[in-house]
């Protein structure tokens, strides 16, 4: 079972073939915590861009009772600082999240968090529902 080792991560769900589902908890720019966030994607038909993204999660989410219920869970910690109980609590979470949906899972390494690009994510939604 997939666990997240560092303080700060960014998973991509992929949905169906069009529908991205996003939990971060990272720092961003010069804060000196990580907070989290989630936010939702759907590509247009061709895959050269999103037809809807950011925080269109009560729209793409719905059909997918366990994301649903995770963002409607955890939406009043949207762009919080989470307490050690509160992070531990959103991994144990994730878990459930991880065995439903195929993801892609990226976290920090020494002073970085790499990020997940456009192109890695539409690759990825090609390559696990085909």
């Amino acid at each position: 079972m997939t666990t997240i080792n560092s303080n700060e991560f960014h998973v991509a769900f992929a949905l169906s073939k069009t529908k991205v589902f996003n939990v971060n908890y990272y720092t961003l720019g010069s804060n000196k915590s990580p907070y989290f966030s989630t936010s939702a994607e759907v590509f247009n038909r061709p895959k050269t861009d999103f037809s809807q993204c950011g925080q269109c999660q009560e729209e793409v989410l719905k059909g997918y009772r366990l994301a649903m219920n995770f963002y409607k869970k955890w939406d009043e910690m949207h762009l919080k600082e989470l307490s050690e109980d509160q992070y531990q609590e959103l991994i144990e979470d994730l878990k459930e999240l991880f065995l439903k949906y195929p993801y892609l899972l990226e976290e920090k390494e020494g002073e970085r968090l790499r990020d997940i690009s456009f192109g890695r994510v539409k690759d990825f939604s090609m390559t696990v529902y085909r």
